[in-house]
């Protein structure tokens, strides 16, 4: 997801270093190292490795739907935890398919019953990682910094990353995109509110293809009614595409985001619509959206049932109606195998610090 960056952020050398250096900062605490697919009643999904490892203990499993409440506290100061990128509170999710922080969901399935509140103690790994040198802090020279800036001030990298000033003297500025609460270990308050259900039976599938495919997931992260997504790459003829392989063209695969969803709480045609809402005017032009050109970078909605196809034909129908002279280029198919990419592009804005929580109105920023 190369895309352009906004010259008027606030955004130099040094940033420019340290988040490639966090591109590949993988998650690694808590990774199974075996493969799996499965099928919601449709296309096949192939992942890389199951998000995290937990002991098959309690009365919920990896790939379980579940509702939860719970609250993190600092380990050594018992204050709230607050200002987070993702919810806190009354949540829901799939057990071991990303989001949140990876303690969340290695805990969950040792819950030996629903509405008992059970406390955790976690360590910085399974919450916001360990401080990684390679993010900072770093000193830029004045002469390299924009302007007045001040030590508690963000500044936005290139890549949708934010990173903290956290001193300026007659040298330099320095700053650190670590996540403020690297290296910190917290208690957790956790509790399942209803019993577990198989994600397999109480969600539905959907697929969209719309450019980058970052900023694209952010904004179903932020959906009500959407319990989990991914983002990889479908409709080619390569079995298990490496990030590299797709980018060069020739795979067949565009670039997409995978939506599980429960259907009591959203409905399909609801997630069209912010699909059209998210690509905008890129609807008319062919293998392209916005700065990236390519057809792994070519739209769609790629459908697994009759209902949703119908559906979305009907969706694309309507947004051609309100402009009947310019052809829309988006494409919409029955989905193939989708293909999990690589873990670092997963949840990848989230990961830099932008908002994932429920209805989060923040800009998103899709920076490579």
């Amino acid at each position: 997801c190369l895309g352009i960056g906004d010259t008027s952020r606030m955004m130099f050398s040094t940033f420019t270093a340290l988040a490639a250096a966090a591109a590949h900062r993988l998650p690694q605490s808590l990774v199974v190292q075996s493969r799996f697919g499965w099928s919601f009643g449709g296309a096949q999904h192939a992942t890389r490795a199951a998000r995290t490892s937990v002991p098959l203990m309690g009365v919920a499993s990896v790939g379980d739907y579940v509702n939860v409440r719970y609250s993190l506290l600092h380990a050594k100061t018992g204050d709230p935890v607050s200002d987070t990128v993702f919810d806190i509170g009354e949540v829901s999710l799939v057990v071991g398919k990303g989001g949140f922080f990876p303690g969340l969901h290695a805990r969950v399935p040792e819950l030996e019953e629903a509405g008992k509140q059970v406390s955790f103690d976690l360590s910085p790994a399974e919450c916001f990682g360990d401080a990684n040198p390679g993010l900072g802090p770093a000193k830029v020279p004045l002469s390299s910094a924009p302007p007045g800036l001040k030590a508690g001030e963000q500044v936005q990298l290139a890549n949708g990353m934010k990173a903290r000033v956290t001193d300026v003297d007659d040298e330099g500025v320095t700053i650190d995109a670590n996540h403020p609460l690297a290296g910190v270990p917290f208690k957790m308050e956790l509790e399942l509110t209803s019993e577990p259900k198989s994600a397999a039976t109480a969600l539905q599938e959907a697929t969209f293809a719309g450019g980058c495919f970052w900023g694209l997931e952010l904004a179903y992260q932020r959906e009500p009614g959407v319990i989990s997504t991914a983002v990889g790459y479908t409709q080619g003829h390569v079995e298990d595409p490496s990030y590299a392989q797709v980018c060069n063209g020739d795979t067949g695969h565009t670039e997409a985001v995978q939506v599980l969803f429960d259907p009591a709480l959203v409905s399909f045609e609801r997630l069209c619509d912010l699909f059209w809402e998210r690509l905008g005017d890129n609807r008319y032009l062919l293998n392209q959206v916005g700065n990236d050109r390519g057809t792994q970078y070519r739209h769609g909605i790629y459908t697994h049932s009759a209902e949703q196809l119908k559906a979305a034909m009907a969706s694309l129908e309507k947004q051609q109606a309100s402009a009947p002279s310019k052809p829309i280029k988006t494409e919409v198919l029955e989905a193939k195998t989708f293909w999990e990419a690589e873990d670092y592009h997963q949840q990848y804005l989230q990961k830099g610090g932008q908002d994932a929580k429920k209805e989060a109105k923040e800009t998103i920023r899709c920076y490579g």
